[in-house]
């Protein structure tokens, strides 16, 4: 039988995502969240409207605001990451973990990557950006969903996964769009303090801005992404020589 704990998280992202039917913002031209159907394989997904805009790093969290940055606070945690001019196209729940490794007790562990599984937030996104903000918190204490991630305005359909490849290249395949990004770092900052520490209490991963890779990589449909809104996967200290394993959730903001 769940525990309580885990009906009352469960309870909680379905109560959040619900903000959707209150939202003043009139839905869509989309009126399904999984682009695979919405839209041709290999098509963007067309929204109607402006789009939303990221969250900004260089605004605090405060305890009434712990989901995504309070714009009205001019003080600032960290430094905004780089912008685009790109086109965005697809807006993504990340729920997975953060791995590394460890050589010994009391030595620093060392990042050997990510495995995330992408689910398709971009309607949602333009009806509510609120509620894509306040999934991550939540989501990451949750068990990862091995199909759509449930919500009571509809299933946010699997997008796609990311993971890193042999060579420690952050991957971003978004199968069920037939596109593709192979990542290059061109920005990394602190996540804004407040952001949600993680079951295992460790702390927010960084926010960052990846821009496609140079050959010999080929890129198809995407330019860019930014991971934001961040929700555990910081590593704990290395008590032992292994593998460290942690859970967190993002979004991530694609661009072509």
């Amino acid at each position: 039988m769940p525990s309580m704990s885990t009906i009352l998280k469960s309870l909680a992202l379905a109560s959040l995502v619900n903000l959707v039917a209150a939202s003043p913002v009139g839905p869509p031209a989309i009126a399904s969240l999984d682009c695979k159907t919405a839209t041709p394989t290999g098509a963007t997904a067309t929204q109607t409207g402006a789009a939303p805009t990221i969250p900004t790093s260089g605004s605090k969290l405060t305890p009434n605001n712990l989901h995504f940055p309070d714009t009205s606070n001019k003080a600032p945690d960290t430094p905004d990451l780089p912008a685009t001019a790109l086109k965005l196209v697809y807006v993504a729940v990340g729920r997975g973990t953060q791995n590394y490794t460890c050589a010994a007790a009391g030595k620093n562990s060392t990042a050997t990557g990510a495995k995330a599984t992408l689910f398709d937030a971009t309607s949602l996104a333009y009806a509510n950006i609120s509620a894509v903000h306040a999934i991550p918190p939540v989501a990451v204490d949750q068990a990862i969903p091995t199909g759509p991630m449930p919500a009571s305005s509809g299933p946010l359909s699997i997008l796609g996964h990311h993971f890193f490849d042999s060579a420690g290249t952050p991957t971003f395949d978004l199968s069920a769009a037939d596109k593709i990004l192979f990542g290059a770092k061109t920005g990394d900052v602190k996540a804004p303090a407040g952001s949600s520490k993680g079951p295992a209490g460790t702390g927010a991963v960084d926010w960052l801005s990846l821009t496609a890779k140079p050959a010999p990589y080929v890129s198809e449909g995407l330019s860019f992404v930014y991971r934001v809104v961040t929700a555990g996967g910081v590593a704990p200290a290395c008590t032992a020589a292994g593998e460290q394993i942690v859970q967190y959730s993002a979004e991530y903001w694609f661009y072509v």
